[in-house]
């Protein structure tokens, strides 16, 4: 039912250009995928007063990209602003005709939309460097400073895929490609520095701010903190007791200060992070 009027992706600004003119009050939609561009769906159509389930078909919302902990905060916003979120649950098919109706869930239920918004993923474009006979792996390979397998062509951006921490990595988000742009240009024009990621994200639903800095990949300790006011709070990721990633819900102070460790490659005591009265006494 994927093909059917009335279901909606979200990947480029066309996208959502041809979804803004469905999203009314009271219409049903139902948002498959609960990773952030799902999430971030869902929070801005119940601001319009929409009816909304999202589904997700993982154990939980966010099961790539951050921990249970992280999840468990988002979650609780989206119950608090109505949002219905059905986990570990996959979906048959979406239901309709001519256009779409509603969804089938793997458990036999049948629930009714008038929108389907399909938030399960994207995958980096590599079609042209596939042309050009350039080495893909996790989108198009480059070396530190930006090559591609043919020195005369380099890559930056989502779409690249660089040296990180004994494999490779590719980041999804305006910062990273920004900084990796401005990088790369710079060697093109000879200036031969390896390309240092500084990763950090960010996610506003309602009105929240979720801001991340590092990457959480490969964590073995979580540390958590609980943030001034509703819907608020602090998660520390650790990997052999190195602080590698923050992820802080309404608590600019405590993604400031992780950050700021992160990149001088500082790791406070786990310990010391949940039992700190000022975070900033992490600093000195």
């Amino acid at each position: 039912g994927g093909h059917l009027p009335g279901v909606h992706v979200i990947r480029t600004l066309a996208d959502v250009d041809a979804l803004a003119p469905a999203m009314q009050p009271d219409r049903r939609l139902i948002v498959i995928g609960g990773g952030y561009i799902g999430l971030e769906a869902a929070a801005v159509a119940r601001k319009l007063g929409l009816q909304v389930t999202l589904i997700e078909a993982a154990p939980r919302i966010l099961g790539r990209v951050a921990a249970p902990e992280t999840a468990k905060l988002i979650r609780e916003l989206h119950h608090a602003h109505d949002v219905k979120i059905l986990e570990d649950i996959a979906i048959e098919r979406i239901l309709g005709e001519p256009r779409a109706a509603g969804v089938s869930l793997a458990d036999g239920r049948e629930l009714p939309a008038d929108i389907v918004v399909t938030g399960i993923g994207v995958a980096p474009e590599t079609a042209l460097a596939e042309a050009a006979g350039l080495r893909i792996d996790n989108g198009i390979a480059a070396d530190e400073q930006g090559r591609t397998s043919d020195p005369a062509i380099w890559a930056a951006g989502d779409c690249a895929s660089f040296p990180w921490q004994g494999g490779r990595a590719r980041l999804e988000s305006v910062g990273g490609a920004i900084d990796m742009a401005e990088a790369v240009a710079d060697n093109m024009r000879g200036a031969d520095r390896p390309y240092q990621p500084k990763p950090w994200f960010w996610s506003d639903q309602f009105d929240a701010k979720l801001q991340i800095a590092g990457l959480g990949t490969g964590y073995d300790r979580i540390v958590t903190r609980q943030g001034d006011g509703a819907h608020g709070g602090s998660v520390w990721y650790f990997r052999a007791d190195r602080l590698i990633a923050v992820d802080a819900l309404n608590d600019a102070r405590a993604y400031m200060i992780g950050k700021r460790l992160i990149e001088a490659g500082r790791s406070p005591d786990p310990d010391a992070i949940a039992d700190a009265a000022d975070l900033k006494a992490l600093l000195s």
